[in-house]
């Protein structure tokens, strides 16, 4: 019988579905085999792909935090374990949980330590955090649970429950440790979460090549490129901005992120581009274009719908002079491009702009192939601003 794997899921479970189908194209498989089971779950069916590949697309995606097997018979699950003597293990439930699920975990815990003492293995166990039925990151990566024994999943529907065990885990303090401890991050500027970065990167779909950022700011989608293994170039209008990313870009190389990457960070005005910078551009091989421009300082309530106005005319200029550099100067073909445009919470509702409003129909949009809705949104209770994020390919 196939093995069958599953992913779980971040925050944003249609992000997180698009970023699957882009890194199955990326590595040229067959996206047939992914299969929503639920909200948080995808699993992977059909034809056998590598569990290593897998393992190796997981640890690259920005939105999802597990990755792991089915399990087809869980009364041998055991047996691959009865040849160690000591064994770290938990319990979690992922999807529609209800009350008795603790209750549940802790009954199924203590069986399987009884069991693992029948085959005098010395065992402990994890419980979930007050108030969940998962365990968390910090409590599997802390306790080396993935070396040292297992997590036990229990995949719920609604209408039916499977068995699993976890394989991988997302690093979730690198990258924390990328957003909070790097040594610039200008809030004015507005903060592009590494996560999102990772995942519009990974939208672009290409396995390999130079990923520029025009708009770079402080350097979050040039630090995820180059943790990603991608070459880049990172420009922005603002000096403090270049410092900013060169600064946090000579962290990550210290900090032992960085291979063996090429990249340059410069000045670039996209409304009025240097002739010589543009000949650069032009005589190389850009593989993908990834951005988020400044969308005004962060806001903390509704705005009016004037200044929304106002902070959307700054974007699309923004954008317009991108795409005529893009289209006209630079002459770009067959790349793709992962954008985002604000929306804005005003007082007279939400204001925002659309697509065609920036890129001609030269540029196709890629939405509908990654997501079944198109829209791509990545927005937070009670934000003020929605990212709305675009995937175009330049024909």
């Amino acid at each position: 019988m196939s093995k069958q794997y599953f992913f779980q899921a971040g925050t944003f479970p249609d992000l997180s579905y698009a970023e699957l189908v882009a890194m199955f194209n990326t590595y040229h498989l067959n996206t047939d085999s992914i299969h929503k089971y639920s909200e948080e779950i995808l699993l992977i069916k059909g034809k056998d792909i590598p569990e290593n590949i897998l393992i190796k697309i997981f640890n690259r995606m920005g939105g999802f935090v597990r990755f792991g097997q089915i399990i087809d018979n869980l009364d041998t699950f055991l047996d691959e374990f009865v040849l160690k003597e000591k064994i770290t293990f938990g319990v979690s439930v992922l999807g529609n949980a209800d009350k008795g699920d603790l209750r549940y975990i802790k009954k199924l815990s203590n069986e399987i330590k009884r069991g693992l003492r029948e085959h005098g293995i010395s065992s402990r166990f994890l419980i979930p955090s007050k108030g969940t039925v998962q365990l968390n990151a910090a409590q599997i990566i802390n306790n080396d649970v993935l070396k040292k024994g297992f997590e036990l999943l229990i995949l719920k529907n609604g209408k039916e429950e499977l068995y699993a065990k976890s394989l991988s885990i997302q690093d979730l303090e690198g990258y924390v440790e990328r957003d909070m401890d790097r040594p610039y991050s200008d809030i004015k500027m507005g903060v592009l979460p590494p996560k999102l970065a990772r995942m519009m990167i990974n939208y672009a779909s290409v396995d390999k090549g130079i990923v520029w950022d025009p708009f770079c700011g402080s350097g979050t989608v040039l630090m995820e490129s180059a943790v990603l293994g991608y070459d880049f170039l990172g420009s922005d209008i603002d000096d403090d901005a270049l410092k900013y990313s060169q600064e946090n870009i000579l962290w990550l190389n210290e900090k032992g992120y960085m291979g063996n990457i090429v990249y340059d960070i410069f000045k670039f005005d996209v409304k009025n581009p240097d002739k010589e910078i543009v000949k650069k551009l032009k005589n190389t091989s850009i593989s993908a274009v990834v951005c988020e421009p400044f969308m005004g300082p962060p806001q903390k309530r509704t705005l009016s719908q004037e200044y929304a106005q106002q902070l959307l005319k700054e974007v699309k200029d923004l954008y317009l002079s991108l795409f005529e550099t893009l289209d006209e100067r630079i002459g770009v073909r067959g790349i793709n491009m992962v954008l985002v445009i604000p929306s804005y919470k005003t007082d007279k509702g939400w204001e925002t702009i659309g697509i065609r409003e920036i890129a001609s129909k030269r540029w196709e949009l890629l939405n509908s192939k990654y997501s079944p809705n198109r829209d791509l949104k990545w927005s937070r209770k009670n934000s003020i601003i929605t990212r709305n994020i675009f995937i175009l390919h330049r024909t």
